[in-house]
């Protein structure tokens, strides 16, 4: 998957006169100092328009491919289409990108950003788009005011609050959402975890969990030292790989995500958990389904053979 070429356009534009050398310095003081530090509570993080310009090569491929497949997943799982959006914490726009994507009929937007640079960004990024109205707010997702809209979005954000901040947060982002709500956070022991404690408050407030949670899932029938998450497979530009320094033509992003809507929607009986292990006459599938983590072995006689075999951790399961 790669991000649309108006928007990869955008960011060569970002760019400049800078040379690969510079932007592949910022991307990588900015990946370790996250990678030391984590994300600063209440303080700014990108510290440079170089780290801002070097986060939307480095980093927006990934968010964006991820965001593309929760909806995808959602989609699946009965999520209707959305002509309006609330993104909190929108960075440098990736939501915004990836539900256009989805949902081409997309009217208007609202993006909410504390960062003043970043939101500049994603502005900037989204100029000469036409189809959709977009507004760009700074402010501090805790207290700013939070439009209604049929979708709200909030990726890689709840998590960089402390746990109360977040809890406290839910119930706003809810009362925005007018047809449903879509969390993400990276595919981590941690973001599964802060992810299924959000999922039963959300469900106290009356919310029905659409994705990942196949049918009738209400507890996660996970184990304290196991953890849902999917990937998106993101194809590197030449100038990607070069800031991530390796040679393959694709990464896979990692990410969890939590979607909750007013309406039943229809998820699937069965999701597919882990990517397949296929053989050489069988494919073993890693399912959550009824309540439970189940092993499932399918044979070459059966009829679900191919599409085991072509199947992805995240997909829709149903026995044939």
């Amino acid at each position: 998957m790669q991000m649309p070429l108006s928007l990869q356009q955008a960011v060569e534009r970002e760019l400049g006169g800078a040379s690969a050398q510079e932007v592949r310095r910022a991307a990588l003081a900015l990946s370790r100092r996250y990678r030391e530090k984590g994300a600063p509570d209440g303080e700014s993080f990108l510290t440079s328009e170089a780290e801002m310009r070097a986060y939307a090569v480095f980093r927006m491929p990934g968010t964006y491919a991820a965001l593309v497949r929760a909806l995808e997943l959602g989609c699946a799982a009965g999520l209707a289409p959305v002509r309006t959006l609330t993104d909190v914490g929108c960075g440098s726009g990736s939501a915004l990108w990836a539900v256009r994507t989805v949902f081409p009929g997309l009217e208007r937007a609202h993006l909410l950003e504390r960062e003043a640079g970043m939101l500049a960004l994603a502005r900037r990024l989204f100029a000469g788009e036409t189809g959709c109205a977009a507004d760009f707010a700074q402010g501090d997702m805790r207290s700013a005011p939070l439009p209604p809209a049929e979708l709200v979005t909030a990726s890689y954000a709840l998590g960089e609050l402390r746990p109360e901040e977040a809890e406290a947060l839910l119930p706003r982002l809810w009362e925005a959402a007018q047809g449903a709500l879509l969390l993400v956070e990276p595919g981590t022991p941690e973001g599964h975890a802060r992810l299924r404690r959000w999922a039963s408050a959300l469900r106290a407030l009356g919310a029905r969990v659409l994705a990942p949670c196949p049918a009738g899932t209400q507890d996660c029938p996970l184990g304290e030292t196991d953890f849902c998450a999917f990937t998106a497979r993101v194809e590197r530009t030449r100038l990607h790989r070069f800031l991530k320094e390796g040679e393959r033509g694709f990464e896979d992003e990692s990410f969890a995500f939590l979607l909750a809507a007013r309406e039943a929607g229809a998820p699937p009986p069965g999701r597919v958990l882990r990517r397949p292990r296929v053989h050489s006459g069988f494919v073993e599938l890693t399912l959550c389904r009824e309540g439970a983590v189940r092993p499932a072995k399918v044979t070459r006689r059966d009829p679900s053979f191919k599409r085991a075999r072509k199947a992805d951790d995240g997909d829709p399961w149903e026995e044939t």
